[in-house]
């Protein structure tokens, strides 16, 4: 259960639902403009006002009638009209964007490179040194 906010910060919450602009919302729910920046950072994060502006973003997605599986209809669609028009660069961004929202997009792995080794080392793992008292081998 979220905390109780007061009244400051219920009036953040409404000015920044209303404008997106939390700096102008923290101004005109009564803080200073020379607090408003560091302010905007404590409030954003506070557990009631985050809850309460999540809600906010939840009712209004819900109200517009969009959802996931609406959002990849439309993106198929827009797919489809970008392939039929060889714009084949829009075509993969939609891709793209369809692979995100059905979380198949491939994630890309990290590899670790170590670069303090020396190259005759590597070479030498590499390639087999010979004795120096026998000739190469000559493949035909």
């Amino acid at each position: 259960m979220a905390k109780q906010l007061t009244a400051r910060q219920a009036k953040f919450c409404a000015n920044y639902i209303d404008s997106g602009n939390a700096y102008q919302s923290a101004i005109d729910s009564g803080y200073s403009e020379s607090t408003a920046n560091n302010a905007t950072a404590i409030l954003v994060k506070h557990e009631g006002i985050a809850e309460r502006l999540k809600k906010s973003e939840a009712d209004t997605i819900k109200a517009s009638g969009w959802n996931k599986s609406r959002i990849i209809s439309e993106l198929e669609r827009i797919y489809m009209l970008a392939v039929n028009d060889d714009q084949l660069s829009n075509a993969q961004k939609t891709l793209e964007l369809i692979a995100k929202l059905t979380n198949s997009m491939p994630t890309t792995s990290n590899t670790t490179v170590n670069h303090n080794v020396r190259f005759e080392k590597l070479l030498a793992s590499a390639v087999p040194v010979l004795p120096a008292d026998q000739p190469p081998k000559i493949i035909n």
